[in-house]
């Protein structure tokens, strides 16, 4: 009975998922186009949809590659992000539908589901790389406007910085949350040795029952265990014997109130979010949903702790025998659309996303310096340190004769310093010119300090993209920033232009077809071997880096008189992208991991 039930059970698996159709582009020059579409560029997501295992010792799964094969892990998490999910692989279940988070009123959803089927959809500046993107509605009919994910994981670090300077000023019996004996005095936060941020206060002056912290800071209220109350939303509330907090870093902004959860502080639960509110793509993610205490799940692979507010609709209250969620939230029929070990991958991706360049020269540096006398850098912060960097690697960039190039740098933890990220990551109230009233009638009136690194590509500005140049939105901002406006505009028209010039120059580059020096030897070359192969000019891209290197064609020619060209489809696909391993194995194409299939392998084994 036992092994009819599980034949039977994964039977249903196979009757919910279809084999897809995929938009992978993996031929070459000699591929039938009919049978094997074709991509001589190289540049297209070459493998089908694989659902990831997350384990750490089985081949092949998400903790094994970040280890064994980290450029791989890499791509792989990036081609997530590029993939155009279909239909039949669960895209678009609930479409139509307002959903998500409410407003004020504690009815009325933020915005519309499932519009898009691929994360570069919107963050599409430049469209390969989850840059910046179009202004959707989200909120208020003035809209949000997509940030970009360049440096995102420097910005989630920071995030766990300002945490952890937070907690280690209040959190005197290092018990991980704040009790209500210790929540006393100013909250600071120090970017730099020489450098101090108000972050409020850790008590409740006010009396509204709310820690007086700024408003990036999400709070939620704890007992005497350090358990999270889900009803509690006052300090002042029964039971309430203090707080745990997390930092929002992400997106503008949206009015903090308990029971809402604000907007997430990972880079995980930000991709799992979206994917369910823009694709209809639900993960399973146990990571971020099984709670441990104090508001906080689990500690991601790639190192960052998760939160209550990062939790998945689809809670796998019903598992195959391998572990499968069936769950099904939004009822399409496809079980277990996005896993934990697909969010390991992508979330390990954005973690070593490389951070913006800039065009330095000399109108640049006076424009900087102009920006810094008008006082811009009060909340537009050039510098942060941390304690511990957990990616593997970055691009440095410089800029020369009026070109942007790279070189590759590994990395190993420690310490780190970063600038140019223009932000303090805190909520401030600009003035009515900002402030923005939601679709209930409520009012929103304080935004995240946006990161201006980048914001040379990033057009149209502000948090609703209402602004269409620089110009504008610098003319917009008033409120807490109405003397550094004022500044601006008394400077002359050359000192204007230079400071222009600056933020201009604060740029989004293709990280596939920026000149890159990868194998360290201090040159870029204009044919660069791989296994022997040319590929062309040295430039930044992961296959080239991989446990197999990929294989590229090499020269090809595809009109019968035309000129010859450089094809970098690859040739050893399956080897390079290592499909024969068990954890990657898929000969039925039916979207999950063989090893799924032929046993009781579940994904808790390896955690």
């Amino acid at each position: 009975m036992r092994s009819l039930a599980i034949a039977l059970c994964l039977s249903l698996v196979a009757l919910a998922q279809p084999t897809p159709y995929s938009s992978q582009r993996p031929g070459g020059a000699n591929s039938d186009p009919l049978e094997q579409p074709r991509d001589l560029t190289g540049r297209s997501v070459k493998t089908p949809r694989l659902r990831v295992i997350h384990a750490r010792e089985l081949p092949g799964s998400s903790g094994w590659l970040m280890e064994h094969d980290p450029w791989l892990a890499y791509q792989m998490g990036r081609d997530l992000g590029l993939r155009e999910f279909s239909r039949q692989e669960g895209a678009f279940g609930d479409a139509g539908r307002l959903g998500g988070k409410v407003l004020d009123d504690q009815c009325t959803p933020i915005m519309s589901r499932d519009h898009i089927n691929s994360c570069v959809a919107c963050h599409n500046v430049p469209w390969r790389d989850m840059g910046a993107g179009i202004t959707i509605q989200k909120n208020a009919s003035t809209g949000r406007n997509t940030p970009h994910g360049f440096g995102g994981g420097i910005v989630e670090m920071i995030g766990q910085e300002v945490r952890r300077q937070l907690l280690e000023q209040a959190d005197k019996n290092h018990n991980g949350w704040i009790e209500l004996s210790e929540a006393q005095g100013a909250a600071t936060v120090r970017p730099t040795p020489d450098e101090t941020l108000d972050y409020g206060r850790f008590d409740d002056q006010d009396g509204d029952g709310r820690p007086d912290l700024n408003r990036i800071l999400y709070v939620c209220y704890l007992d005497q265990h350090g358990q999270r109350i889900p009803w509690a939303r006052s300090l002042k509330d029964r039971g309430v014997a203090g707080y745990n907090l997390e930092v929002q870093v992400f997106g503008h902004g949206q009015r903090d109130r308990v029971g809402h959860g604000g907007l997430s502080s990972t880079l995980r639960a930000v991709s799992s979010n979206a994917w369910d509110m823009h694709s209809g793509l639900q993960a399973y993610d146990p990571t971020a949903s099984r709670e441990s205490a104090a508001g906080l799940t689990q500690r991601s692979l790639a190192g960052c702790w998760q939160f209550f507010t990062g939790m998945t609709r689809d809670a796998g209250t019903r598992l195959s025998p391998s572990g499968v969620s069936l769950d099904d939230p939004d009822r399409d029929g496809i079980y277990s659309e996005i896993t934990e070990g697909d969010l390991d991958l992508l979330e390990f991706s954005l973690l070593n996303h490389p951070a913006p360049a800039e065009k330095t020269d000399g109108v640049f540096e006076q424009g900087r310096q102009a920006f810094q006398a008008v006082g811009c850098t009060d909340c537009h912060r050039s510098r942060w340190n941390i304690q511990e960097d957990r990616r593997f690697f970055e691009l440095k960039t410089r800029y020369r004769d009026g070109r942007l190039s790279a070189s590759l740098q590994r990395l190993h933890g420690g310490p780190a310093q970063f600038a140019g990220i223009y932000s303090d990551f805190r909520r401030h109230d600009l003035g009515p010119e900002f402030h923005e009233i939601q679709y209930d009638g409520s009012r929103n009136r304080s935004f995240r300090t946006a990161p201006l690194w980048g914001v040379g590509s990033t057009a149209p500005y502000g948090h609703d993209g209402a602004s269409l140049s620089l110009e504008e939105v610098i003319s917009r901002h008033g409120g807490e920033a109405e003397k550094s406006r004022q500044a601006y505009e008394q400077l002359s028209p050359v000192e204007q232009a230079e400071l222009l010039h600056f933020l201009r120059g604060l740029t989004l580059y293709s990280t596939e077809t920026i000149p890159c020096d990868l194998d360290g030897d201090g040159q870029i070359s204009e044919h660069f071997l791989v296994s022997g192969h040319d590929t062309g000019r040295e430039c930044f891209n992961p296959e080239w880096l991989f446990r197999h290197p990929g294989q590229v064609e090499g020269l090809v020619r595809v009109e019968e008189n035309g000129p010859p060209l450089l094809s970098r489809a690859l040739t050893n696909l399956r080897q390079a992208y290592q499909l024969e391993l068990p954890g990657l194995q898929d000969r039925d194409q039916d979207g999950f991991p063989d090893i799924l299939k032929m046993s009781q392998w579940t994904t808790r084994r390896n955690r």
